[in-house]
């Protein structure tokens, strides 16, 4: 079964956006007594502590977010499905799913021996209760659920959901926020935010959390699959400043973190482990495709000129430090929609840029005025070289805490975003279906949308790939982007903690780390 995404409404994705713009996780291991401490015996740690770059927002499975808050909701809840590390789709509360032949109807088989931790049995009646809560919450998200028109209990341990339409991004929506799972008699209560009750591995200490400063966990003694959870106790701490996850890393007070590539070197210099993965996608978004606002944006020539202007492999060398694989497509380079040749489709080639120009009617160039965010490295260069094939770049400055709502006003013809690269159709329902969030003129094409309509009613996993990578083939033709490169995402951990990276998530799952032994 191919993993798949949902549907989206903007204010989703822009809320989603900003977890993708920042954050980072830590750990670390120590000695007795301390974070990642054993016995002294060589004993296998029996603490994980890990530091995260935001404080958690809510432990309401309505307002769960993915991201780096993950790691705060993962310890209590478990979730319907699961994804491994190739983004395949595994068991988790469900045992076995099943699509009827025209993909609007799951059916979920469950098992049939977890409680929650207040002791509520976990049924077909829960996953319902669940379902309904999240789609009738204000959590970013809802529109996981949002083709879910109505959840039927055939029986005790089947849930079907029947859709409004076939969602290809359905089943992997059940590895994150839509398949966790809370107690029924939970989900209305008042306290719910602070006080989860699941059926997950660990249960939130609340004698020993305290919101802002330290979330604590210990084991839950009746989780249906100990195994798989190696640590007795967690304890998370919201750190912002990525120095200070880096010298509690290298003092043994923490059991991870994710890191940059500014500072590979230096956690490599301290003994650490240097995980990295391919996630991030950074570039230019050419959202203005018919010229609305700067006419020449209209004209798929200027399109490919960008893209033939800017020097992408210099922009990761010198950006990223080479932590990544620079490209010319939108989507994953571990994604089914991948298309090898595509990589390399605009080299940089300045000459070429001025022949699109003058052929297009633009042999003087024209004026692009673009927001300017100051963290960006990467202005100066995107300046020099627009400029030197006729682009003049005029910046307009807006505050960080502004781009988003800026860049969504319609005012600017291109701009810069840093997107998570995962799953295909979570990239064709955020950036290229007219409503999409990125999607920012509501661009569409008729031949575009047939591709996207033969990927959402495909029969088979091979039909899916073929009609995404039309899809993406006909995006790079017309230029709809300018990409630079899928960056890696880095996580750092100490020698005594291992940690397999999730292949969608920017930190790792709970279930990823395991003592190094």
């Amino acid at each position: 079964m191919k993993p798949i995404r949902s549907r989206r409404s903007r204010l989703v994705v822009v809320a989603a956006a900003a977890l993708s713009l920042g954050l980072v996780l830590t750990s670390c291991a120590g000695t007795p007594g301390t974070p990642g401490g054993g016995s002294g015996d060589g004993a296998a740690p029996t603490s994980l502590t890990l530091a995260i770059g935001q404080d958690n927002n809510s432990f309401d499975t309505a307002l769960l977010e993915n991201g780096h808050r993950a790691q705060y909701w993962l310890p209590v809840y478990d979730t319907l499905l699961l994804m491994d590390k190739d983004a395949q789709i595994q068991p988790g509360l469900a045992t076995s799913w099943t699509y009827n032949d025209d993909h609007t109807v799951l059916t979920l088989e469950l098992r049939k021996d977890v409680k929650f931790s207040d002791g509520a049995a976990f049924n077909a009646a829960a996953v319902k209760a669940n379902v309904e809560h999240l789609k009738a919450g204000t959590g970013q998200n809802s529109v996981m659920v949002s083709t879910v028109e109505r959840v039927e209990t055939p029986s005790e341990y089947v849930a079907e959901l029947h859709l409004s339409e076939p969602n290809p991004a359905l089943l992997a929506y059940l590895t994150f926020v839509a398949g966790a799972q809370g107690s029924p008699d939970a989900l209305n209560n008042a306290d719910f935010a602070t006080k989860p009750v699941g059926s997950g591995p660990y249960l939130l200490d609340a004698a020993k959390t305290v919101q802002g400063t330290v979330y604590s966990y210990t084991r839950n003694p009746d989780y249906w699959n100990k195994d798989a959870f190696p640590y007795d106790t967690i304890e998370l701490k919201p750190m912002a400043e990525a120095t200070a996850r880096m010298n509690a890393l290298k003092a043994g007070q923490i059991d991870g973190a994710s890191g940059s590539p500014a500072t590979v070197a230096e956690a490599k210099a301290a003994g650490l482990n240097v995980t990295q993965q391919p996630l991030d996608r950074e570039g230019l978004l050419l959202v203005d495709r018919d010229g609305s606002v700067t006419p020449a944006m209209g004209d798929a020539r200027v399109r490919q000129a960008i893209n033939h202007a800017i020097d992408t492999e210099g922009i990761l060398k010198s950006i990223q430090q080479g932590f990544g694989t620079a490209t010319d497509q939108v989507f994953n380079t571990t994604s089914v929609a991948h298309v090898p040749e595509l990589d390399n489709a605009y080299p940089y080639d300045p000459a070429k840029a001025k022949a699109l120009l003058a052929e297009a009617g633009y042999a003087n160039g024209f004026d692009l005025l673009l927001p300017e965010n100051a963290s960006v490295a990467a202005n100066p260069i995107i300046e020099q070289q627009l400029g030197e094939v006729g682009i003049r770049v005029t910046w307009d400055k807006v505050p960080n805490d502004s781009w988003i709502t800026a860049i969504q006003s319609g005012k600017y013809s291109a701009f810069w975003m840093r997107l998570t690269a995962g799953d295909p159709w979570w990239d064709v329902q955020k950036s290229i279906l007219p409503e999409g969030v990125w999607n920012v003129f509501d661009n569409t094409n008729p031949e575009l949308q047939a591709h996207i309509d033969a990927a959402r009613t495909a029969s088979d996993d091979a039909a899916y790939a073929s009609a995404l990578q039309d899809v993406n083939r006909w995006l790079v033709k017309e230029a709809w982007f300018q990409p630079w490169f899928v960056a890696d995402t880095v996580y750092f951990t100490a020698k005594n903690v291992n940690v397999t990276m999730h292949p969608q998530n920017v930190v790792p799952y709970i279930r990823g780390f395991a003592p190094a032994s």
